[in-house]
Protein backbone atom coordinates (compact mmCIF):
# COMPACT_ATOMS: atom_id res chain seq x y z
CA UNK A 1 0.00 0.00 0.00
CA UNK A 2 1.20 3.52 -0.80
CA UNK A 3 2.80 5.16 2.28
CA UNK A 4 0.71 8.34 2.00
CA UNK A 5 -2.47 6.33 1.48
CA UNK A 6 -1.59 4.20 4.51
CA UNK A 7 -1.01 7.35 6.58
CA UNK A 8 -4.42 8.77 5.59
CA UNK A 9 -6.07 5.42 6.26
CA UNK A 10 -4.74 5.48 9.82
CA UNK A 11 -5.31 9.14 10.62
CA UNK A 12 -8.76 9.67 9.07
CA UNK A 13 -10.66 7.56 11.67
CA UNK A 14 -8.71 9.22 14.45
CA UNK A 15 -9.66 12.66 13.14
CA UNK A 16 -13.33 11.65 12.95
CA UNK A 17 -13.25 10.33 16.51
CA UNK A 18 -11.62 13.56 17.66
CA UNK A 19 -14.33 15.63 15.98
CA UNK A 20 -17.11 13.56 17.55
CA UNK A 21 -15.56 13.84 21.00
CA UNK A 22 -15.13 17.60 20.56
CA UNK A 23 -18.79 17.90 19.56
CA UNK A 24 -19.90 15.89 22.56
CA UNK A 25 -17.78 18.02 24.85
CA UNK A 26 -19.43 21.19 23.51
CA UNK A 27 -22.87 19.57 23.83
CA UNK A 28 -22.18 18.59 27.42
CA UNK A 29 -20.94 22.08 28.14
CA UNK A 30 -24.06 23.64 26.57
CA UNK A 31 -26.44 21.22 28.30
CA UNK A 32 -25.29 20.23 31.79
CA UNK A 33 -25.85 16.56 32.55
CA UNK A 34 -28.41 17.30 35.27
CA UNK A 35 -30.65 18.90 32.65
CA UNK A 36 -30.40 15.95 30.30
CA UNK A 37 -31.28 13.33 32.91
CA UNK A 38 -34.04 15.53 34.34
CA UNK A 39 -35.73 15.61 30.94
CA UNK A 40 -35.48 11.82 30.75
CA UNK A 41 -37.04 11.37 34.17
CA UNK A 42 -33.98 9.48 35.43
CA UNK A 43 -34.69 9.80 39.15
CA UNK A 44 -31.72 7.75 40.33
CA UNK A 45 -29.18 9.80 38.40
CA UNK A 46 -30.82 13.11 39.27
CA UNK A 47 -30.76 12.17 42.95
CA UNK A 48 -27.12 11.03 42.77
CA UNK A 49 -26.03 14.25 41.06
CA UNK A 50 -27.84 16.43 43.57
CA UNK A 51 -26.48 14.49 46.54
CA UNK A 52 -22.96 14.80 45.14
CA UNK A 53 -23.27 18.58 45.16
CA UNK A 54 -24.55 19.48 41.69
CA UNK A 55 -26.29 22.86 41.71
CA UNK A 56 -30.06 22.25 41.23
CA UNK A 57 -30.32 25.63 39.50
CA UNK A 58 -27.65 25.00 36.86
CA UNK A 59 -28.67 26.34 33.42
CA UNK A 60 -27.95 25.80 29.74
CA UNK A 61 -26.90 28.55 27.33
CA UNK A 62 -30.54 29.72 27.05
CA UNK A 63 -30.86 29.95 30.82
CA UNK A 64 -33.17 26.93 30.92
CA UNK A 65 -32.93 25.09 34.24
CA UNK A 66 -33.21 21.39 35.09
CA UNK A 67 -36.63 22.14 36.57
CA UNK A 68 -37.79 23.50 33.21
CA UNK A 69 -36.36 20.50 31.36
CA UNK A 70 -38.33 18.21 33.66
CA UNK A 71 -41.51 20.32 33.53
CA UNK A 72 -41.72 20.47 29.75
CA UNK A 73 -41.47 16.67 29.61
CA UNK A 74 -44.04 16.23 32.41
CA UNK A 75 -41.58 14.51 34.73
CA UNK A 76 -43.49 15.44 37.88
CA UNK A 77 -41.48 13.22 40.25
CA UNK A 78 -38.22 14.77 39.06
CA UNK A 79 -39.82 18.19 39.47
CA UNK A 80 -40.66 17.37 43.10
CA UNK A 81 -37.15 16.09 43.77
CA UNK A 82 -35.50 19.17 42.26
CA UNK A 83 -37.78 21.46 44.26
CA UNK A 84 -37.00 19.57 47.48
CA UNK A 85 -33.29 20.05 46.75
CA UNK A 86 -33.57 23.80 46.29
CA UNK A 87 -34.52 24.37 42.65
CA UNK A 88 -36.01 27.84 42.13
CA UNK A 89 -39.67 27.39 41.06
CA UNK A 90 -39.77 30.90 39.60
CA UNK A 91 -36.55 30.90 37.58
CA UNK A 92 -36.93 32.30 34.06
CA UNK A 93 -35.14 31.45 30.83
CA UNK A 94 -34.08 33.98 28.19
CA UNK A 95 -37.67 34.22 26.93
CA UNK A 96 -39.05 34.81 30.39
CA UNK A 97 -40.64 31.37 30.59
CA UNK A 98 -40.91 29.56 33.91
CA UNK A 99 -41.37 25.86 34.62
CA UNK A 100 -45.02 26.55 35.45
CA UNK A 101 -45.62 28.18 32.08
CA UNK A 102 -44.16 25.15 30.34
CA UNK A 103 -46.46 22.85 32.32
CA UNK A 104 -49.52 25.05 31.79
CA UNK A 105 -48.90 25.30 28.05
CA UNK A 106 -49.03 21.50 27.74
CA UNK A 107 -51.74 20.87 30.36
CA UNK A 108 -49.42 18.89 32.63
CA UNK A 109 -51.63 19.06 35.72
CA UNK A 110 -49.52 16.98 38.13
CA UNK A 111 -46.37 18.87 37.24
CA UNK A 112 -48.13 22.23 37.56
CA UNK A 113 -49.57 21.29 40.95
CA UNK A 114 -46.15 20.18 42.21
CA UNK A 115 -44.72 23.55 41.18
CA UNK A 116 -47.60 25.54 42.68
CA UNK A 117 -47.33 23.64 45.96
CA UNK A 118 -43.69 24.74 46.22
CA UNK A 119 -44.28 28.42 45.54
CA UNK A 120 -44.41 28.80 41.77
CA UNK A 121 -45.95 32.20 41.03
CA UNK A 122 -48.80 31.90 38.48
CA UNK A 123 -48.81 35.66 37.88
CA UNK A 124 -45.32 35.84 36.35
CA UNK A 125 -45.14 36.81 32.67
CA UNK A 126 -42.77 36.05 29.84
CA UNK A 127 -41.14 38.72 27.67
CA UNK A 128 -44.28 38.86 25.50
CA UNK A 129 -46.53 39.49 28.47
CA UNK A 130 -48.04 36.00 28.70
CA UNK A 131 -48.78 34.32 32.01
CA UNK A 132 -49.48 30.65 32.73
CA UNK A 133 -53.18 31.55 32.93
CA UNK A 134 -53.20 33.07 29.45
CA UNK A 135 -51.40 30.05 28.03
CA UNK A 136 -53.87 27.65 29.61
CA UNK A 137 -56.95 29.67 28.68
CA UNK A 138 -55.99 30.08 25.02
CA UNK A 139 -55.30 26.36 24.76
CA UNK A 140 -58.67 25.36 26.20
CA UNK A 141 -57.29 23.72 29.33
CA UNK A 142 -60.15 24.35 31.74
CA UNK A 143 -58.77 22.13 34.52
CA UNK A 144 -55.45 23.94 34.37
CA UNK A 145 -57.23 27.28 34.58
CA UNK A 146 -59.12 26.08 37.65
CA UNK A 147 -55.91 24.78 39.24
CA UNK A 148 -54.15 28.11 38.74
CA UNK A 149 -57.08 30.04 40.20
CA UNK A 150 -57.24 27.70 43.20
CA UNK A 151 -53.58 28.52 43.86
CA UNK A 152 -54.10 32.26 43.92
CA UNK A 153 -54.14 33.34 40.28
CA UNK A 154 -56.18 36.50 39.79
CA UNK A 155 -59.09 35.46 37.57
CA UNK A 156 -59.35 38.84 35.84
CA UNK A 157 -55.67 39.30 35.08
CA UNK A 158 -55.05 40.58 31.55
CA UNK A 159 -52.35 40.03 28.97
CA UNK A 160 -50.34 42.98 27.70
CA UNK A 161 -52.89 43.57 24.93
CA UNK A 162 -55.63 43.99 27.51
CA UNK A 163 -57.41 40.67 27.00
CA UNK A 164 -58.63 38.62 29.95
CA UNK A 165 -58.71 34.85 30.19
CA UNK A 166 -62.48 35.03 29.72
CA UNK A 167 -62.01 36.87 26.43
CA UNK A 168 -59.59 34.23 25.18
CA UNK A 169 -61.95 31.45 26.22
CA UNK A 170 -64.87 33.19 24.51
CA UNK A 171 -62.82 33.71 21.37
CA UNK A 172 -62.03 29.99 21.28
CA UNK A 173 -65.59 28.97 22.11
CA UNK A 174 -64.32 27.09 25.15
CA UNK A 175 -67.51 26.74 27.19
CA UNK A 176 -65.91 24.65 29.96
CA UNK A 177 -63.28 27.30 30.64
CA UNK A 178 -65.87 30.07 30.41
CA UNK A 179 -67.96 28.36 33.10
CA UNK A 180 -64.96 27.87 35.39
CA UNK A 181 -63.87 31.48 35.01
CA UNK A 182 -67.37 32.83 35.64
CA UNK A 183 -67.80 30.60 38.69
CA UNK A 184 -64.61 32.12 40.12
CA UNK A 185 -65.73 35.70 39.59
CA UNK A 186 -64.56 36.62 36.09
CA UNK A 187 -65.95 40.00 35.05
CA UNK A 188 -68.31 39.32 32.18
CA UNK A 189 -68.49 43.01 31.21
CA UNK A 190 -64.72 43.55 31.28
CA UNK A 191 -63.18 45.15 28.19
CA UNK A 192 -59.89 45.12 26.32
CA UNK A 193 -58.04 48.17 25.01
CA UNK A 194 -60.46 48.52 22.09
CA UNK A 195 -63.43 48.18 24.46
CA UNK A 196 -64.38 44.73 23.19
CA UNK A 197 -66.13 42.38 25.61
CA UNK A 198 -65.97 38.60 25.84
CA UNK A 199 -69.34 38.43 24.06
CA UNK A 200 -67.97 40.44 21.15
CA UNK A 201 -65.02 38.06 20.85
CA UNK A 202 -67.40 35.10 20.80
CA UNK A 203 -69.55 36.79 18.15
CA UNK A 204 -66.56 37.79 16.04
CA UNK A 205 -65.47 34.15 15.87
CA UNK A 206 -68.97 32.73 15.45
CA UNK A 207 -68.93 30.81 18.75
CA UNK A 208 -72.65 30.20 19.25
CA UNK A 209 -72.40 28.08 22.41
CA UNK A 210 -70.15 30.69 24.01
CA UNK A 211 -72.55 33.46 22.97
CA UNK A 212 -75.44 31.69 24.65
CA UNK A 213 -73.67 30.92 27.94
CA UNK A 214 -72.30 34.48 28.19
CA UNK A 215 -75.69 36.09 27.63
CA UNK A 216 -77.37 33.64 30.01
CA UNK A 217 -74.72 34.59 32.57
CA UNK A 218 -75.49 38.29 32.29
CA UNK A 219 -73.60 39.68 29.29
CA UNK A 220 -75.44 42.61 27.71
CA UNK A 221 -76.15 41.80 24.10
CA UNK A 222 -75.92 45.36 22.72
CA UNK A 223 -72.79 46.65 24.47
CA UNK A 224 -70.61 48.77 22.16
CA UNK A 225 -66.85 48.88 21.59
CA UNK A 226 -64.90 52.06 20.85
CA UNK A 227 -66.22 52.08 17.26
CA UNK A 228 -69.77 51.56 18.55
CA UNK A 229 -69.81 48.05 17.15
CA UNK A 230 -72.00 45.53 18.96
CA UNK A 231 -71.74 41.75 19.00
CA UNK A 232 -74.18 41.68 16.06
CA UNK A 233 -72.05 44.18 14.16
CA UNK A 234 -69.05 41.88 14.52
CA UNK A 235 -70.92 38.70 13.63
CA UNK A 236 -72.44 40.29 10.50
CA UNK A 237 -69.12 41.71 9.39
CA UNK A 238 -67.45 38.30 9.83
CA UNK A 239 -70.31 36.45 8.06
CA UNK A 240 -71.35 34.30 11.02
CA UNK A 241 -75.03 33.71 10.27
CA UNK A 242 -75.69 31.29 13.15
CA UNK A 243 -74.11 33.69 15.61
CA UNK A 244 -76.28 36.54 14.33
CA UNK A 245 -79.39 34.39 14.70
CA UNK A 246 -78.38 33.47 18.25
CA UNK A 247 -77.82 37.11 19.18
CA UNK A 248 -81.11 38.20 17.63
CA UNK A 249 -82.89 35.45 19.55
CA UNK A 250 -81.43 37.02 22.71
CA UNK A 251 -82.80 40.45 21.80
CA UNK A 252 -79.97 42.08 19.83
CA UNK A 253 -80.81 45.30 17.98
CA UNK A 254 -80.60 44.61 14.22
CA UNK A 255 -80.81 48.32 13.37
CA UNK A 256 -77.96 49.60 15.54
CA UNK A 257 -75.62 51.97 13.71
CA UNK A 258 -71.88 52.07 14.39
CA UNK A 259 -69.76 55.21 14.81
CA UNK A 260 -69.84 55.77 11.04
CA UNK A 261 -73.61 55.46 10.90
CA UNK A 262 -73.59 52.04 9.22
CA UNK A 263 -76.28 49.52 10.22
CA UNK A 264 -75.72 45.75 10.03
CA UNK A 265 -77.84 45.36 6.89
CA UNK A 266 -75.51 47.64 4.95
CA UNK A 267 -72.49 45.55 5.97
CA UNK A 268 -74.26 42.35 4.96
CA UNK A 269 -75.04 43.85 1.55
CA UNK A 270 -71.47 45.09 1.13
CA UNK A 271 -70.29 41.55 1.91
CA UNK A 272 -72.65 40.15 -0.71
CA UNK A 273 -73.89 37.84 2.04
CA UNK A 274 -77.29 36.61 0.81
CA UNK A 275 -78.14 34.40 3.83
CA UNK A 276 -77.22 37.21 6.23
CA UNK A 277 -79.38 39.73 4.36
CA UNK A 278 -82.28 37.29 4.56
CA UNK A 279 -81.82 36.80 8.32
CA UNK A 280 -81.67 40.53 8.99
CA UNK A 281 -84.71 41.36 6.86
CA UNK A 282 -86.71 38.57 8.49
CA UNK A 283 -85.64 39.89 11.92
CA UNK A 284 -86.89 43.40 11.27
CA UNK A 285 -83.94 45.25 9.76
CA UNK A 286 -85.03 48.62 8.38
CA UNK A 287 -84.55 48.26 4.62
CA UNK A 288 -85.03 52.01 4.15
CA UNK A 289 -82.34 53.04 6.63
CA UNK A 290 -79.52 55.20 5.31
CA UNK A 291 -75.89 55.50 6.37
CA UNK A 292 -73.83 58.64 7.03
CA UNK A 293 -73.61 59.25 3.27
CA UNK A 294 -77.37 59.15 2.84
CA UNK A 295 -77.23 55.84 0.98
CA UNK A 296 -79.59 52.92 1.51
CA UNK A 297 -78.78 49.22 1.44
CA UNK A 298 -80.47 48.99 -1.97
CA UNK A 299 -78.02 51.50 -3.45
CA UNK A 300 -75.09 49.39 -2.26
CA UNK A 301 -76.75 46.24 -3.61
CA UNK A 302 -77.10 47.86 -7.04
CA UNK A 303 -73.47 48.99 -6.94
CA UNK A 304 -72.41 45.50 -5.96
CA UNK A 305 -74.32 44.00 -8.89
CA UNK A 306 -76.08 41.48 -6.68
CA UNK A 307 -79.49 40.87 -8.33
CA UNK A 308 -80.60 38.40 -5.65
CA UNK A 309 -79.99 40.89 -2.85
CA UNK A 310 -81.56 43.70 -4.90
CA UNK A 311 -84.72 41.62 -5.30
CA UNK A 312 -84.80 40.73 -1.60
CA UNK A 313 -84.54 44.38 -0.61
CA UNK A 314 -87.16 45.56 -3.10
CA UNK A 315 -89.56 42.81 -2.06
CA UNK A 316 -89.12 43.99 1.54
CA UNK A 317 -89.91 47.58 0.60
CA UNK A 318 -86.38 48.90 0.16
CA UNK A 319 -85.86 52.18 -1.68
CA UNK A 320 -83.01 54.33 -2.99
Amino acid sequence: MNANLMKNFVWLPLMLISLVLSHLAVAEEDVPYLLTVSAKGDMATVRALLESGTNPNVRDIDNVTALMYAARKDKSEVVKLLLDKGADPNAKDNSGWTALMLAARKNYLNTAEALLNKGADPALRDVSGWSAMGMAATSGYSEMVGLLIDHGMEVNIKSDDGKSALMYAAKNGDVSTIKILLSHGALIADRDRLKLTALMYAAREGRVAAINILIESGAKVDEQDQSKWTAVSWAVRKKHAEAVSALIAKGADVNHKDSEGTPPLHNAVLNGDVPMVAILIKSGANVKAKDQYGLSALVYALKGKSPEIVKMLKDAGGSY
